[in-house]
């Protein structure tokens, strides 16, 4: 079970993960609210009310932190500590603006008072935001199993990606496997892989492996005339591919032979239809 609920947390996002502990504290700062209005100012308690009021303190910050954390991610770790200042600056001068107007329209009160009280809480609620950050990054993103190079018995190819089906199936004979944090799968029995922030997910017909790795380094290694990256997300086996269904604005499906769809990009498409004909 415990190991159940680590593969769940790593699957989130970093701004999922946070965005859950602001539903937290927001829910506690209702509460806080209601607390209050029975005990201090002997009221009837407005939930409503409640939300609102904590939605004007620091929902600027459920809209921040999916573009903070985006912004981390594309940081670079030697500027990282100039980086998270630079964007602090922007990010906390952005939500001291937001609630400054919303205090002086709202509750009437000068744009002095407002910063003066209000500033403390939003320098503390981005210090925060990049301390879970960091911590979800430098802890638990290490604290899988060691993380071994990936490696496989079959041979890389230069061959074009308009190899057909026939060559395929003849090169899945050999004893390829896929050997990544002490799990060995053999090739063949790769039905599609996709990514999961800083893991794959790497599903057989028997059942779907966490990994720790990143698409580009699996690009490196999976032979090209045997998986198909159709996606940014998706590398699917050939083998296990059935037809291409095209959708709207360019994008489409690829549909497996066990009935599931794995998205394809509108780039790759084309790629798609001549590797998979139907």
């Amino acid at each position: 079970m415990d190991t159940l609920l680590k593969n769940q947390f790593y699957k989130l996002k970093d701004y999922q993960i946070i965005l859950i502990g602001w539903a937290l504290i927001l829910t506690v700062v209702c509460l806080n609210c209601a607390v209050h209005s029975v005990l201090i100012a002997k009221e009837r308690v407005d939930i409503a009310s409640s939300i609102i009021w904590s939605l004007q303190k620091f929902g600027v910050w459920l809209m921040l932190t999916p573009m903070l954390c985006n912004t981390f991610n594309h940081s670079q770790v030697k500027s990282r500590v100039n980086h998270y200042l630079i964007v602090g600056i922007y990010a906390i001068s952005f939500a001291l603006a937001v609630n400054t107007t919303l205090d002086m329209a709202i509750e009437q009160i000068t744009w002095q008072a407002s910063l003066f009280y209000q500033w403390h809480n939003h320098l503390v609620a981005y210090a925060t935001i990049v301390i879970v950050w960091h911590l979800k990054h430098s802890l638990f993103d290490a604290q899988p199993t060691q993380h071994t190079p990936i490696s496989t018995a079959y041979p890389l190819h230069e061959e074009s990606c308009s190899a057909s089906l026939e060559q395929i199936e003849t090169e899945q004979h050999q004893q390829a496997h896929l050997y990544l944090d002490d799990i060995n799968i053999a090739l063949a029995d790769i039905v599609f892989i996709k990514a999961a922030g800083n893991y794959i997910e790497v599903t057989t017909p028997e059942q779907t492996h966490l990994l720790r790795a990143t698409m580009k380094e699996l690009e490196a290694h999976l032979p090209n005339t045997q998986f198909f990256r159709c996606h940014r997300s998706y590398f699917i086996n050939l083998s296990h591919s059935q037809k291409v269904i095209n959708a709207r604005a360019g994008h489409g499906y690829i549909v497996l032979k066990n009935q599931q769809q794995v998205p394809v990009s509108k780039s790759k498409r084309r790629d798609a239809h001549q590797l998979i004909p139907i």
